[in-house]
C-alpha cells in the first residue's frame, strides 16, 4: 500500500482556508470562490482541534468576538443529524464560547481552563462573495427565513417542499414552514399545492440576486463535504494500525457510505476495485479529492463528474473552467 499525502495535514489546510475567508489569523487566502458555511464549520473544527490546537484556539477566538452571526438553532440541529460531532472537544469548544459571552451553544460541557481570548481574528467586510452567507444574515436576521433564502438564492429555479428546505436549511421542518408561509405574505416565495403538499420557489431571483450581491462560484454542501473529509481522515490516520485485510473491509465500507454524500456533491468515487487493489485506488483518489479542495480548487478530472455553475443577478455564462466548477449546496 503507497503512503498518500497525509490526510490530517489536508483536513487541516481545508479548515484554515475557509476560516481565513471568515477573518482568522494565520494562513494564506484559498477559499474566496467559495461560500463560507460557518455552523458546520465551527463544529468540525472542534471535533480536529487536537490534531491543530492552533486552529481550534483561533477559530474558538473568532466565535467568542462573532458570536452574534452564528445560529445556536442550526448547530444544535447539524449536531443532532451528526451525533458523532457531539464529543468532548465539542463540549469543551461550546462552554468555552459560552463563558465569555453569555450565549447558549448546545451540548456544552466544562470550559477550557487558562484560555484567553487573543484577538488576533477579525471579521472580514461581509460585501465578500465568500461572505454571502453571514451578508444574508445581516440583511435578513439569524433564522430560518434566511437560510430558505440563501437555498433559493443558490437554487434559483428549484421548486420544492417544506422538507426538503428544512434538512437543507438546518431547522426543524415547523420552523420552515412558518417562515415559508411569511415569505409567501411578503411576496419573495410562492407556493402551490399538488395533491397534499406545497411546493415553494422564488418569486423573483434576479431581484433577490441583485438585492443580496456578490455570490461565489462554488457553493458546496459543507455537512457532505466534511463527512467526506472525517471519513478520509479517519482511514489515513489508521492506515499503519491495521492489516491489509482489515484495511480492505473498512476502505470498501467507506467508499459504500460515502456515495450518498459524493453523489450530493457531484464528485466521483474511487473505482470499486476487489480486493487489496482498492486500497492503492483510494489513495490516489483520497489524495487528489483532498488536495483540491484543500488548496481551494473544485477536484479535477478523476476525483470528479460533471457538475453545474450557479448563474449570478447577471446571469452570467456557465464557465468553462474544469477547476471551478462546483456544485450547489443542499
Amino acid at each position: 500500500m503507497s503512503t498518500p499525502r497525509n490526510t490530517t495535514s489536508l483536513v487541516t489546510e481545508l479548515c484554515w482556508g475557509a476560516w481565513s475567508e471568515l477573518g482568522v489569523s494565520g494562513w494564506g487566502r484559498t477559499h474566496e470562490n467559495w461560500a463560507i458555511d460557518p455552523e458546520p464549520l465551527i463544529i468540525f473544527t472542534s471535533s480536529i482541534g487536537s490534531a491543530e490546537p492552533r486552529l481550534r484556539d483561533e477559530a474558538m477566538d473568532w466565535c467568542i468576538q462573532n458570536w452574534r452571526h452564528i445560529s445556536q438553532a442550526r448547530l444544535g440541529n447539524v449536531l443532532r443529524r451528526e451525533p458523532s460531532l457531539a464529543t468532548d472537544s465539542w463540549g469543551t469548544f461550546a462552554a468555552t464560547v459560552n463563558a465569555r459571552t453569555g450565549v447558549h451553544w448546545p451540548e456544552a460541557t466544562t470550559e477550557r481552563s487558562h484560555y484567553r481570548v487573543t484577538g488576533r481574528s477579525t471579521l472580514r467586510p461581509l460585501s465578500e462573495p465568500s461572505l454571502v452567507v453571514l451578508r444574508m444574515r445581516a440583511m435578513f436576521g439569524v433564522g430560518a427565513r434566511t437560510e430558505i433564502l440563501r437555498y433559493f438564492l443558490f437554487h434559483p429555479r428549484s421548486k420544492t417542499t417544506a422538507s426538503v428546505l428544512a434538512q437543507a436549511a438546518g431547522y426543524t421542518k415547523r420552523n420552515v414552514a412558518e417562515a415559508c408561509d411569511l415569505l409567501v405574505q411578503a411576496g419573495l416565495l410562492t407556493s402551490r399545492t399538488v395533491g397534499n403538499r406545497f411546493y415553494y420557489s422564488l418569486s423573483d431571483a434576479r431581484t433577490l440576486a441583485a438585492f443580496v450581491g456578490p455570490i461565489p462560484d462554488i457553493l458546496p454542501d459543507w455537512n457532505a463535504l466534511f463527512r467526506i473529509a472525517g471519513t478520509l481522515r479517519r482511514l489515513g490516520d489508521q492506515a499503519g494500525e491495521h492489516s491489509v485485510d482489515a484495511l480492505v473491509v473498512e476502505t470498501h465500507q467507506a467508499a459504500q457510505d460515502l456515495e450518498q454524500d459524493l453523489d450530493a456533491l457531484d464528485i466521483e468515487g474511487p473505482q470499486r476495485l476487489r480486493g487489496a487493489g482498492i486500497l492503492d485506488e483510494w489513495d490516489r483518489w483520497s489524495t487528489a479529492l483532498l488536495s483540491d479542495i484543500a488548496s481551494g480548487a473544485w477536484p479535477t478530472e478523476g476525483a470528479r463528474s460533471s457538475v453545474s455553475v450557479l448563474p449570478d443577478a447577471a446571469d452570467r455564462r456557465t464557465t468553462k473552467s474544469r477547476r471551478q466548477k462546483a456544485p450547489v449546496a443542499g
